[in-house]
């Protein structure tokens, strides 16, 4: 099984994650990004674990101006915002959908 899937359609990127939000997670998504692309929906559900690497990395690209949906995060990534302070940086009610 793969750890993500990907479909491009336009500007936007749409993943799924099958498995932990970690660097190698990371590394398979931009590898998937090609100029043009500006916004990342990225499918959570499946995902039990995500660490600092993958939260960097959502807010990285949130700070280049690009546009991030997330469905289904797990409850870690709402304890790494908080301990990585960005919480409230991040505007959660318009990026998380269910």
């Amino acid at each position: 099984m793969n750890i993500i899937d990907t479909h491009k359609e336009g500007q936007v990127l749409s993943v799924t994650i099958h498995s932990h939000f970690n660097l190698r997670t990371k590394n398979k998504i931009e590898s998937r990004l090609t100029p043009g692309i500006n916004k990342l929906t990225i499918n959570l559900i499946n995902c039990n674990f995500i660490d600092s690497e993958g939260v960097i990395f959502l807010h990285e690209w949130l700070k280049s101006g690009n546009d991030l949906l997330l469905k289904k995060p797990p409850p870690i990534f709402f304890e790494i915002l908080e301990i990585l302070e960005l919480d409230d940086l991040w505007d959660l009610e318009n990026i998380i959908i269910n």
